[in-house]
């Protein structure tokens, strides 16, 4: 067997592993299953798209044997396929016009900025899936959410019903319902490109990358994803299941947007006094202040008409953060 090959399906039988466990290791569940993608990144970014596809096959193979078919096309669509195209996308390139005096002509890469659009709208995708996957009515959908809620450990914590009311359970799995999509979205997309850059940064410091690092402070979305990014806003204030589609896709495009105001920030920053302070309290900001990411995302939206980064201060240390 080629040595991609080989090296995709044992990526595969590893996600596939960590996939299986969160199963079963609750206090390690959501640490075990942020990390699924990371063996199939390793494997498409450091020995390419015929090593990423196999580990997306080899995964979704065993995830069905141990875990039965659906869960493995729960598998297969959150995480091996989106993850594996990614991969694929990342490893595109083309030839420049060679430059006088070069003998090998440059080569462009495929863009972070488009990955980070594609990475987005397969979140939106998901999201979009995971409501239909619940129920095909929007009052079906919400009593789903309703009877969650009624069964979780909500319910361990107040066995005599006087702080999980029957108003308090109708108001918060309607607020529930309405931000899971966009909820939804913005965590696949973090847990996706987080192991992306994680894979990258791992074989970049092995000598196994097939591609030079990119620029990632030079993060440029097309400007397609603007209009998109309007239309699904505009929608999500349509009652019914596409609004909560809708809102699905307008938060991943927020955040994708969030990424491209934060590199703004690092490059327009540089030469401030008490810069590192500043960057924390952004950071900060974001994590727990809401309206942080929308003013870092509005930076983000504007950056295409403003060009910031063009009039940010070169860096007073030569450094790229």
């Amino acid at each position: 067997m080629p040595t991609p090959l080989l090296i995709g399906a044992g990526s595969g039988l590893v996600s596939a592993a960590l996939f299986a466990s969160a199963a079963t290791a609750a206090a390690l569940a959501g640490v075990l299953l942020y990390l699924a993608p990371l063996p199939l990144c390793l494997a498409g970014l450091g020995w390419g798209g015929a090593a990423a596809l196999a580990s997306a096959v080899a995964g979704t193979a065993v995830v069905a044997v141990t875990l039965g078919p659906a869960t493995a096309a729960i598998y297969a669509l959150a995480i091996a396929a989106p993850t594996a195209l990614l991969a694929h996308l990342a490893l595109l390139s083309r030839p420049l016009a060679p430059v006088q005096g070069e003998v090998t002509p440059p080569v462009e890469w495929y863009p972070a900025g488009r990955l980070v659009a594609w990475a987005a709208l397969i979140a939106g995708a998901l999201a979009a899936v995971l409501v239909l996957g619940i129920a095909y009515d929007q009052d079906a959908y919400k009593e789903m959410i309703r009877q969650g809620l009624e069964h979780s450990v909500l319910k361990d914590i107040d066995r005599d019903g006087t702080l999980f009311t029957e108003e308090t359970l109708t108001s918060m799995s309607a607020m529930i319902a309405r931000a899971l999509p966009a909820a939804f979205a913005m965590v696949w997309l973090t847990v996706t490109l987080f192991n992306l850059w994680m894979g990258g940064v791992i074989v970049n410091a092995s000598g196994r990358a097939l591609r030079p690092w990119p620029d990632l402070l030079a993060l440029d979305l097309p400007n397609a994803l603007v209009v998109i990014f309007a239309a699904a806003l505009l929608l999500s204030f349509v009652p019914g299941l596409p609004g909560l589609i809708a809102t699905g896709f307008a938060g991943a495009l927020l955040f994708a947007f969030v990424l491209q105001g934060l590199a703004v920030i690092h490059v327009y920053s540089r030469g401030v006094p008490f810069r590192a302070l500043l960057l924390v309290a952004v950071y900060l900001g974001i994590l727990l202040l809401g309206w942080v990411a929308i003013v870092v995302a509005i930076i983000g939206l504007g950056e295409p008409v403003f060009r910031l980064r063009e009039r940010g201060q070169p860096p007073t240390t030569g450094g790229t953060i």
